[in-house]
């Protein structure tokens, strides 16, 4: 997978293609395909291509589907993406505020939290983006369940207590599970247990029995073998007094743009799957001051 500061192999597929392309035009406030195919070294050498398709055939295809991925993308965000085609889609530009416009700025700190390596490289600015990841997806539920009443905490790293003081709080919040229950009675080397986020939508009479969902958050690329470790069902056997009436649903949340040819699967394997797109789509009203500073801190550090 295409990692920063390397640039994507020739065997990248479309996706990283089109991260690449964005990097590329946030550095330099616009990029063109001709660019692109330069940073890669995809240069035309027909020598090697006797009766074979010829390079610059290729690379167009490539660039098509690349550009075709961005249009997606910017549909996808709504207003929020930070980047416009021109000239017929073969050049892309960086919009003049993209730095300062709450939703841009949050397309830019995913961008970043996919390509770079979030396990050496994720503190900036004395942030910890992999915990801003936390708090963004805790905000993009909320606004999602749809009303005012709907609730949400965070439960990953991003909040610095115990484990079990974290379960004893969220049962508290919830009215369910009575409290912090360690099946085996062993001690407890769990900080989550996976579980980085809860939404739920209360009833006045706070009685057991409503809607929640267990989120579990992941930056990076490397997300897709991790998408069933939360289950809501064994969290609450292993951990909470009580059964919460009705099981909760599961969301993950993501900072890659996913790869479409593979959603259904993801969204079976992951539940309600929230991707780059989508938390850039319901993150109306996140305080970005953090994440401006995680990431214009972070894109100090890039060369390409």
């Amino acid at each position: 997978m295409f990692k920063l500061p390397n640039t994507p192999s020739p065997q990248a597929d479309t996706r990283e293609l089109a991260d690449f392309a964005e990097l590329l035009c946030w550095l330099r406030g616009s990029t063109s395909a001709r660019e692109i195919v330069a940073c890669l070294g995809r240069v035309d050498d027909n020598d090697s291509n006797v009766g074979c398709t010829d390079d610059d055939d290729e690379n167009a295809e490539t660039l098509d589907e690349v550009m075709n991925e961005i249009e997606r993308r910017a549909t996808a965000c709504g207003s929020g993406y930070p980047f416009r085609l021109e000239m017929a889609g073969s050049v892309l530009r960086l919009i003049d505020d993209a730095q300062d416009v709450s939703p841009s700025i949050i397309y830019l700190y995913l961008l970043l939290s996919t390509r770079l390596n979030m396990k050496d490289n994720r503190v900036h600015a004395e942030l910890d983006g992999t915990k801003l990841m936390e708090l963004l997806s805790a905000h993009a539920l909320k606004n999602y369940l749809g009303t005012t009443r709907a609730k949400t905490v965070v439960f990953g790293t991003a909040l610095a207590d115990t484990f079990e003081n974290k379960v004893n709080g969220l049962c508290s919040e919830l009215g369910e599970g009575s409290g912090f229950r360690n099946l085996d009675g062993t001690l407890t080397q769990a900080n989550d247990d996976k579980l980085d986020t809860v939404g739920w939508i209360p009833f006045s009479d706070r009685l057991p029995g409503q809607l929640i969902v267990f989120g579990q958050c992941k930056t990076g690329s490397n997300w897709r073998d991790t998408t069933t470790q939360l289950q809501p069902e064994t969290f609450i056997k292993r951990w909470m007094q009580v059964p919460i009436l009705v099981n909760p649903i599961r969301m993950f949340f993501i900072a890659e743009a996913s790869d479409r040819a593979r959603w259904k699967g993801d969204n079976v394997s992951a539940g309600i799957l929230f991707d780059r797109c989508r938390l850039v789509d319901w993150c109306d009203g996140m305080k970005t001051d953090d994440i401006k500073k995680w990431t214009l801190a972070a894109k100090m550090t890039l060369k390409l």
